[in-house]
């Protein structure tokens, strides 16, 4: 699979991130679009669907399509972005290709913390922001949420999400009636949604290893600004810095406290390791 690359000693791969930094106005975002679960996907016999088991939250075990196969697939099928990734060895590709065929690690710590902190998910409203695999929206659609899947790839949303909610779900019409999926940028996902229904509001937003681009802040927090309900509750896990790309939680809550219109709190910090954290925001009614 590919990689990021990070590394403490990168200040060469820094200085070319800030160069890229000025070109990201200009780049070809894809446009924002829902995908249809198509018919034949509740027709396939998924059991017999390349998966693997995924025990990494205690007890809590989920189906999960095995992504390198996902990555062979691709290839073959000549989707250029997971070409072009695969030949740069690299997940981040600006506008091009955002990572989600991998889990990130602190997907993990965000779904542990919901599950260990008992968060109440049933019959809630959620968006999944940058899903991937869905690892996250699987664990609240599991526990009686309504769920939007988001990433920014259409083949990862087709490959890899849709199947992974059907591969741990047999109730197909549960799955209808409860998950849409949606693929493009941030800043023309959000005004799709508004555009599509003005009162569609989340009582939850999750997202997990988004905030790496320090160019993408402002639209992934327009998203939780203009879609988290009043009194909705949004989480983003990260690390705390990520070497060799530029973006870093600190950067992204001094972003939103300067708005003024949350509070953020550290709900929890690793204590091993590079560091990691999740990130809780609300509406500020003072």
């Amino acid at each position: 699979m590919f990689t990021f690359n990070f590394s403490k000693n990168n200040s060469s791969q820094e200085n070319e991130t800030d160069k890229n930094c000025d070109k990201t106005n200009q780049l070809n975002w894809l446009p924002a679009k829902e995908i249809e679960i198509p018919q034949q996907y509740f027709k396939k016999n998924h059991e017999s669907i390349d998966y693997v088991t995924n025990s990494a939250i205690p007890d809590f075990t989920l189906k999960l399509v095995d992504s390198d196969k996902v990555v062979i697939k691709l290839t073959e099928e000549n989707c250029e972005n997971i070409i072009e990734a695969e030949s740069q060895h690299s997940d981040l590709l600006p506008a091009k290709y955002e990572g989600g065929l991998k889990i990130w690690e602190c997907t993990y710590d965000l779904a542990n913390y919901l599950l260990t902190e008992n968060i109440s998910l049933r019959n809630k409203a959620v968006l999944d922001l940058g899903c991937g695999s869905g690892f996250i929206g699987l664990v609240a659609f599991l526990r009686g949420s309504t769920v939007h899947f988001q990433d920014y790839n259409s083949e990862v949303i087709e490959s890899v999400t849709i199947p992974n909610v059907i591969l741990n779900c047999d109730e197909h019409d549960a799955v209808k009636e409860r998950c849409k999926f949606f693929c493009g940028d941030w800043e023309s996902f959000a005004n799709l949604l508004t555009k599509g229904n003005d009162d569609l509001k989340y009582d939850f937003i999750f997202t997990s290893e988004t905030i790496y681009n320090p160019d993408n802040h402002h639209k992934l927090y327009e998203v939780f600004k203009q879609k988290l309900s009043i009194n909705g509750i949004g989480f983003i896990a990260g690390k705390t810095y990520y070497f060799g790309v530029g973006g870093g939680m600190r950067q992204f809550e001094e972003l939103i406290l300067k708005d003024g219109i949350f509070d953020v709190k550290v709900v929890w910090k690793s204590d091993e390791g590079l560091q990691r954290e999740v990130l809780k925001l609300e509406r500020n009614t003072v």
